[in-house]
């Protein structure tokens, strides 16, 4: 099915299902045409870009409006399961922006530099929040829904967490310090950047208009009935079992009761989390990068097989066939989305249709026209 603009709409049944955990005969798809290099799908836009302390201003939309018709062009041929969506640039640091970080753009890098030089002048006089930054990542969602006009969904902007903002305003290594050394100040930052993630949330989601009936998340690519999205804490990989669940686990929790669907993010030095995170009960998906650094699928295959059990799992990486077909026999359909990465469209669609041969070849004989023949709203 596709609207006017010849856009295709999700696989209705197939999300449905995936949200449902349902018995599913593979699971959910979702492409994803580039790298995980953020800076490389936005060449245009920040190439025009000045070179400098940023201020709100700066971020000028306009210079962005060829990637992000590139990008639709590019995703909607692939014949995913779910579209893709638009979303704020992924380069900007919004909420450490937001939480007062001073915001640096060199060459295609965009960072934020700490503040926060101790906690007691914090205490006192509490965080310093730039409205300019939560007004632009506002506006920015709003010119999104205008250029769509309905051809493609615009989602969240994927915010960093709790502890990834602290990272950004003490740094990194100074936050692991201040576990030991400062916990309960750091325990009562956690809870007002937490606070600070669920407002720039509700802020962006009053802008967004539904898609074929629904919503969808960012970067990795769902589609629900219900509004939902990501969050992040790549910080958590200089933490520990003990530190999380003494520091970062509840303001995580938090973050998962913000929406009516949500997602955490993980790289694999994270996944020591997911012991708690299957724990969390408004926490909807889990999902996991497959890194060009860190481990391979099959040592993360008990991992999945533990969030499967619990949750939903979704996969993104440039994922072989060995890959694949070790999941199709370690794991369950049911509940489990995959987003495959490639080069081009072409190759995007070609890893799709691979994918869909390796889980059709597991059950010979079976009407595979089934799901086709479901009712698709």
């Amino acid at each position: 099915m596709t609207t006017p603009f010849q856009v295709p709409h999700p696989d209705f049944a197939r999300c449905d299902a995936f949200w449902a955990r349902q018995e599913s005969d593979r699971p959910l798809l979702a492409g994803w045409v580039g790298s995980y290099e953020a800076s490389q799908l936005y060449p245009v836009g920040l190439s025009r870009l000045p070179a400098k302390a940023l201020e709100p201003a700066d971020i000028d939309f306009e210079l962005f409006r060829e990637d992000y018709e590139r990008l639709f062009a590019d995703h909607k041929g692939t014949g995913a399961d779910v579209p893709w969506a638009a979303f704020p640039l992924m380069v900007v640091p919004w909420l450490e922006a937001i939480c007062g970080c001073p915001i640096q753009h060199r060459d295609g890098n965009i960072w934020a530099e700490p503040w926060l030089e101790d906690y007691d002048r914090l205490e006192e006089k509490g965080l310093r929040l730039d409205h300019a930054w939560l007004d632009r990542l506002v506006a920015f969602t709003r010119w999104l829904v205008d250029l769509s006009a309905g051809r493609f969904p615009v989602a969240l902007s994927l915010l960093r967490g709790p502890t990834d903002v602290l990272a950004a305003l003490r740094g990194a290594q100074q936050m692991v310090l201040d576990f030991y050394d400062r916990p309960g100040p750091v325990a009562r930052l956690l809870d007002r950047l937490a606070t600070v993630w669920v407002q720039a949330v509700q802020a962006q989601l009053a802008q967004i208009r539904p898609f074929a009936g629904g919503y969808s998340f960012s970067v990795q690519t769902l589609w629900a009935r219900r509004p939902g999205g990501w969050f992040q804490d790549d910080a958590i990989a200089y933490s520990s079992p003990r530190f999380y669940r003494r520091l970062s686990r509840d303001p995580e929790a938090r973050l998962s009761q913000a929406l009516p669907l949500t997602g955490i993010h993980l790289h694999s030095p994270a996944l020591f989390t997911v012991d708690d995170l299957v724990e969390m009960p408004d926490l909807d998906v889990i999902e996991v990068n497959l890194d060009v650094v860190g481990l391979r699928i099959p040592e993360m295959i008990p991992r999945f097989q533990q969030i499967l059990a619990r949750k939903r799992l979704f996969v993104w990486g440039a994922l072989t066939a060995a890959d694949l077909k070790l999941m199709r026999d370690q794991l369950p359909a049911r509940g489990l989305a995959l987003q495959l990465m490639g080069d081009t469209p072409e190759q995007v669609r070609t890893l799709l249709d691979q994918a869909r041969a390796i889980w059709r070849s597991a059950i010979p004989g079976r009407d595979w026209q089934e799901w086709n023949q479901r009712p698709t709203e």
